[in-house]
C-alpha cells in the first residue's frame, strides 16, 4: 500500500484544481469568527481565481450486461431522491436485473448498481421523449402511465412508462397494457 504526502502529513495538502501538493499555509482558512484554523479550503492561493471551475473526475463507466451481477450476494442500489439527497438500499437480484435490462440503472460492479432516475426526472424524461402526446388516444398528455402496473410487479423504468392524458390514465387504472389497448381498439 502506498501512502502519499497528503494522506499522513498535515503539513502538505493537494490542491483540487491544479493537482499540486503544497505547504498547508498556501491554502486559505475557511473563514468566519468561530472558524477552525486547521480547516482549510480545497484550492491553493494560486488557484483562487479558478475556484469556480468544475473539477471533473474520471468518467464513471457502467456495464449493462446482467451476467455481471452476482446472484448469490445482496445487490446494493444507489441514487438520488427527488430532493437530490443520496440514498442507498438493497434490492433483490431479480429486481436489479430488471432495472438494468429496462434502462433505469447501470452496473458499477457485481454487487452495486446506480439508479439513473428518480420520480421527477423519470416523469420529465418520459414526457419529453413522448412529446407530451398520450400514448393511447394521441391527445395532450401530462402524466405517466406504467404499462405493467406497479401493483402487478411493474417498475418505474423508461421502458415500462409512457406518456398518458389524465382520462386515459384513470381509465386504464391497473389493467395490463395489452388488455387496455384491446379495449381502446374495440371502442373505436
Amino acid at each position: 500500500m502506498s501512502v502519499s504526502i497528503g494522506d499522513a502529513c498535515r503539513l502538505y495538502k493537494k490542491c483540487k484544481i491544479c493537482g499540486e501538493t503544497k505547504y498547508v499555509k498556501r491554502f486559505q482558512t475557511t473563514g468566519g469568527r468561530k472558524a477552525n484554523p486547521t480547516k482549510r479550503k480545497s484550492f491553493c492561493g494560486d488557484c483562487k481565481n479558478r475556484r469556480h471551475e468544475v473539477i471533473l473526475g474520471p468518467k464513471q463507466e457502467y456495464g449493462f450486461d446482467t451476467s455481471l451481477l452476482n446472484p448469490s450476494k445482496q445487490i446494493t442500489i444507489r441514487g438520488r431522491n427527488p430532493n437530490n439527497h443520496r440514498y442507498k438500499s438493497n434490492v433483490s437480484y431479480d429486481k436489479a436485473k430488471q432495472l438494468v435490462k429496462e434502462g433505469a440503472a447501470g452496473i458499477v460492479h457485481s454487487t452495486l448498481i446506480h439508479h439513473f432516475f428518480n420520480r421527477k426526472t423519470l416523469k420529465k424524461f418520459v414526457l419529453v421523449r413522448d412529446g407530451y402526446t398520450c400514448h393511447y388516444c394521441g391527445f395532450y398528455g401530462n402524466t405517466i402511465d406504467h404499462k405493467t402496473p406497479r401493483s402487478k410487479e411493474g417498475l418505474s423504468t423508461p421502458k415500462n412508462c409512457v406518456c398518458a392524458c389524465i382520462k386515459c390514465n384513470r381509465n386504464k387504472d391497473d389493467l395490463r397494457y395489452e388488455r387496455y389497448i384491446s379495449i381502446v381498439e374495440f371502442s373505436k
